[in-house]
């Protein structure tokens, strides 16, 4: 990366990592440490989207805050800081990414490997943050997802989803997107409109990991996995998936018959218990055999003693799939909010680096200005 000082102040930067955040006192300062020994915190943005407690003014001694005084969903929260900091003039590629997020040490290069194809997207790898039952099913989701669909996607030019917490943008595309809170999932629509209008492909970069918390009781586990749902669904009906559109939507309709054809084995019940009983025990025998493989060909040892629990979490996610359909429905004029998980503090095991105190200065780019403004 170009240090400050070294071009003029109209050439655009390399890469500009903007943090939407709702009352993440808990976490933001540990992720931001961990951040400025990776990124120079001249180019780490915060918008607080009308957050309550310490939020902004924590951010502020690491990074340029922005703070809205009310709160407008992260979608718009985005927008706002791109207009303010006018981050699309600024920079060539901006990395959203979430206030518990934290980027692996060889994120950087990992990008930086997919800029000369100027992808109007690149796509990292999530990996979840260790700490029981949970995480475990999500860390082997994430190594299927991401080590074997994604990867598969992103061959076929069909990535469906540039997750939230670990997608860069190219800025010159940021103008093109409609960034309103229309839906649950703003990574989803935002992925699907540079589909659809052609904005250029989305490369898949394997080795740019990002780590995230993941829900810490099953009672968030299923307000995130009933968001998601519901904001497929809402996507679903937004940009009409279910017409032959491209190569995505193709690839919807796959996941759309593959859960399909999992609900309506449930009608069994009534037909035919005993066949029911059947493919229920086979369909907990291979998920079981195939969790264990993926734990031991991904090396996620420590998952291995929680793999009985995980045909639950499956069948959670059926019933929030199907539960989040009828709730997308009837719920068209949402109120959008972030639907937010508990949040715990976040540990550095790479050991913590406080980052320096920074001094205001009139141009945002030159060196970081701490300043918080309210918008109401």
């Amino acid at each position: 990366m170009p240090s400050r000082t070294a071009k003029p102040k109209h050439t655009k930067r390399d890469l500009a990592v903007v943090i939407p955040a709702f009352n993440e006192e808990q976490v933001i300062a540990a992720s931001l440490e961990i951040l400025t020994q990776i990124i120079d915190p001249v180019d780490i943005y915060v918008v607080s989207d009308g957050s309550t407690d310490n939020t902004a003014d924590i951010a502020a001694e690491y990074a340029n805050v922005l703070e809205i005084g009310r709160n407008v969903g992260k979608a718009r929260a985005l927008r706002l800081a791109i207009d303010k900091f006018e981050l699309n003039q600024h920079y060539h590629y901006l990395l959203f990414s979430d206030a518990d997020s934290r980027l692996a040490p060889g994120f950087l290069e990992a990008v930086h490997a997919y800029v000369p194809q100027q992808p109007a997207c690149i796509v990292g790898k999530v990996r979840s943050d260790r700490h029981g039952l949970i995480s475990a099913y999500r860390a082997y989701e994430y190594a299927v997802g991401f080590g074997v669909t994604k990867k598969a996607q992103g061959i076929m030019g069909a990535i469906t989803v540039a997750p939230g917490c670990a997608s860069l943008y190219r800025s010159d595309i940021l103008d093109k997107l409609n960034f309103s809170s229309r839906t649950l999932t703003e990574d989803f629509d935002l992925t699907l409109q540079i589909h659809l209008k052609r904005l250029g492909h989305i490369a898949y970069a394997a080795d740019a990991e990002v780590y995230t918390q993941d829900p810490f009781t099953l009672s968030d586990y299923w307000k995130q996995v009933v968001r998601w749902n519901t904001g497929f669904w809402q996507n679903m009906f937004l940009h009409r998936l279910y017409l032959p559109k491209s190569w995505v939507t193709s690839e919807i309709w796959l996941m759309l018959l593959d859960t399909a054809a999992w609900l309506a084995s449930l009608l069994l019940i009534y037909y035919n218990l005993h066949l029911f009983l059947i493919l229920l025990g086979f369909s907990i025998v291979t998920t079981l055999l195939f969790s264990l493989a993926v734990a031991i060909l991904a090396r996620l040892w420590w998952t291995i003693v929680y793999i009985p629990f995980f045909p639950i979490f499956q069948f959670i996610n059926l019933a929030a799939y199907a539960y989040s359909f009828f709730r997308a429905i009837g719920r068209r004029s949402n109120k959008l909010d972030w639907n937010k998980v508990a949040r715990r503090s976040i540990s550095d095991k790479r050991g913590k680096k406080k980052a320096a105190q920074l001094e205001p200065v009139v141009e945002p780019l030159t060196p970081l200005d701490p300043e918080i403004e309210k918008v109401s």
